[in-house]
């Protein structure tokens, strides 16, 4: 994403959705992933896979023009990570205004993910001789430098991919040869679609591979066009043997778009939006940057550009936003409850079913548990109801109560305390997720 309005409808192909045309011109259906052994980590693993996209670097906009704002929706939101742009000029200094917005940002405990832009950018790059200024000005607060944001190859496939990977080596070098840098981790470009099979391998100059893994209008575990795993599956070649970034995600809800990249409702964004996060964590996604914290736009039905934010353009929150500022705040609560070895294990099988186990500080065990079944049907335009299956399960290791949380399309999460009845527990599963709470 670049944050502006779209150009043309040729050039709208940022987000790797192209293979959602097909779906419309085909007639391919999109299909639900099978459930995978459950994963068990610990929820500050969690809470370190979860980030945000902003535009707080630039001089004009939304983002900076309603900062004050924004930073304590950003805060309340939880998250511990932010991706903004690595955009400095010959006159800033450490007081410009820029910096001034970022290191409150970092005061607040959330570290940032800089993108450094190459000269095949139209529009703007990063000066690599200036990197280290624009750290310092930051307070420290900068943990990874991100190649340039989808640069496009295509137009010059001869000398595009050399100069992207010069670009990607002098960043790498410039971070490795700095030493109050050289401790920091150096993230590959966000090649996207027809730009991907031109890319150089730069395993030798990056610490991670990225790719935007928008899946469109599909659920987040679809095995059809926007699956997961194709996207990573395509980047390989960039960074083999490098963990994965998806530095970004999301939905928008413009609904009456004429790109190709399909919408979704507020209500299916905010079921999807939870299991998006808990899906990546559990394919291996090292860290999700939801794409954006706020819409870049003014509400606009035709303009995907408009919709993607947490926060709508007049800072309200949407049910996404409330979504995923609950799950966040599960995974940090605490209980009186003493240290135990738990689980939680389903007596049944269910092949769209898919749970995983997250141990809390405190000791309590969170297992998030929902069905990989899509809730909208595009372009019907028809949301559907969510379903519900009754699962049984047991609990091993010392506990008190069970409760599962609800989380529900308007953003809100209810509450029921789950009683054992015959050795056993029952819960209504659901394509909207559910938290299991055991301590």
């Amino acid at each position: 994403m670049n944050g502006k309005l779209p150009i043309a409808m040729g050039l709208l192909t940022r987000r790797g959705l192209l293979s959602a045309a097909l779906v419309a011109a085909t007639g391919l259906r999109s299909t639900t992933a099978e459930a995978q052994p459950a994963v068990s980590a610990d929820t500050e693993a969690f809470l370190d896979s979860v980030g945000v996209c902003g535009h707080f670097a630039r001089t004009n906009g939304v983002y900076p023009e309603r900062f004050e704002q924004i930073l304590p929706e950003l805060e309340a939101l939880g998250i511990r990570h932010l991706r903004d742009e690595g955009l400095i000029n010959a006159r800033d200094r450490r007081n410009s205004a820029v910096f001034q917005r970022l290191r409150q940002i970092v005061a607040a405990n959330i570290r940032l993910t800089i993108i450094c832009y190459d000269d095949l950018n139209p529009y703007v790059s990063t000066p690599l001789d200036r990197l280290a200024d624009f750290y310092d000005w930051c307070d420290g607060g900068i943990e990874l430098f991100e190649g340039s944001n989808e640069p496009v190859l295509t137009k010059d496939p001869q000398n595009a991919p050399r100069r992207s990977a010069q670009h990607q080596a002098a960043l790498y070098q410039t971070i490795r040869s700095t030493p109050r840098l050289n401790a920091l981790g150096v993230v590959a470009p966000s090649y996207i679609q027809t730009n991907i099979p031109l890319a150089q391998n730069l395993e030798e100059m990056c610490d991670f591979g990225n790719i935007h893994p928008y899946a469109g209008m599909e659920h987040p575990e679809t095995t059809g066009p926007g699956e997961l795993s194709k996207f990573v599956t395509a980047s390989a070649p960039i960074a083999p043997r490098r963990p994965i970034l998806a530095t970004e995600i999301g939905y928008h809800t413009s609904l009456k778009t004429k790109s190709f990249h399909f919408p979704v409702t507020e209500g299916i964004k905010a079921r999807y939006m939870p299991r998006m996060l808990l899906w990546c964590f559990a394919s291996g996604i090292r860290r999700s940057y939801i794409y954006e914290m706020v819409s870049s736009f003014a509400d606009d039905d035709t303009n995907p550009e408009t919709s993607f934010g947490l926060l709508r353009y007049d800072l309200s929150r949407t049910p996404a936003y409330e979504a995923v500022r609950a799950l966040l705040s599960l995974c940090k609560a605490r209980r009186q409850t003493a240290p135990a070895e738990r689980r939680v294990d389903f007596i049944q099988n269910d092949l769209q079913r898919v749970s995983l186990r997250l141990t809390r500080p405190d000791g309590a065990l969170l297992v998030p548990v929902w069905l990989a079944i899509r809730g909208w049907q595009w372009p019907a335009g028809i949301e559907n109801p969510p379903a519900e299956r009754s699962a049984a399960f047991s609990v091993t290791g010392a506990h008190s109560q069970i409760i599962a949380h609800r989380f529900h399309d308007d953003g809100s999460v209810t509450q029921q305390v789950i009683a054992q009845e015959e050795g056993q527990y029952r819960l209504p599963t659901s394509d909207q997720l559910t938290v299991l709470e055991v301590f």
